[in-house]
């Protein structure tokens, strides 16, 4: 394929093409702050529930930071602030887009809805559901025209 001529450009994504793009996917990376580290970023397994990310978890670090690392595991505040992001690249092209989701994230019991069921790829009973509703949602796609194949002394 040739490449002559064909200029990337860069798009702002709307509110609502974030949240079609973030549906088609089902891993994204959480990340929450550890108090006196640094932030913490993992894959997670997740469904939207409106705009809201919905997630299960095992305890451990990330549900421990946002329930505030509580002495007390089953103690937990109210809410903390954490990011998710998701994306999809094209590495050969130098294409792609990504979508990044700030907001609060709370635990909360298990969703009614089935399609709220969550088929996680980690070991473990994920007993704990975890919700992240925006403040913010943001996204950027990088394309390039349509890409014509170059057939000069193919034929």
């Amino acid at each position: 394929m040739s490449e002559q001529g064909a200029t990337a450009s860069f798009e702002v994504i709307d509110r609502e093409e974030c949240l079609r793009l973030v549906g088609t996917l089902s891993i994204g990376r959480l990340a929450v702050s550890i108090a006196g580290d640094a932030p913490l970023v993992v894959p997670i397994n997740f469904v939207l529930d409106g705009d809201a990310v919905v997630f299960r978890t095992d305890p451990g670090s990330k549900l421990h930071a946002l329930n505030g690392d509580p002495l007390d595991a089953a103690q937990i505040s109210t809410h903390a602030n954490a990011s998710f992001q998701v994306d999809l690249i094209d590495p050969l092209h130098h294409t792609g887009w990504s979508v990044l989701i700030r907001g609060l994230a709370y635990e909360t019991a298990r969703p009614q809805a089935a399609d709220q069921l969550i088929e996680s790829w980690a070991p473990g009973d994920k007993d704990h559901w975890v919700r992240l509703v925006p403040s913010a949602i943001s996204g950027r796609r990088i394309s390039v025209p349509e890409l014509a194949w170059d057939t000069r002394g193919y034929m």
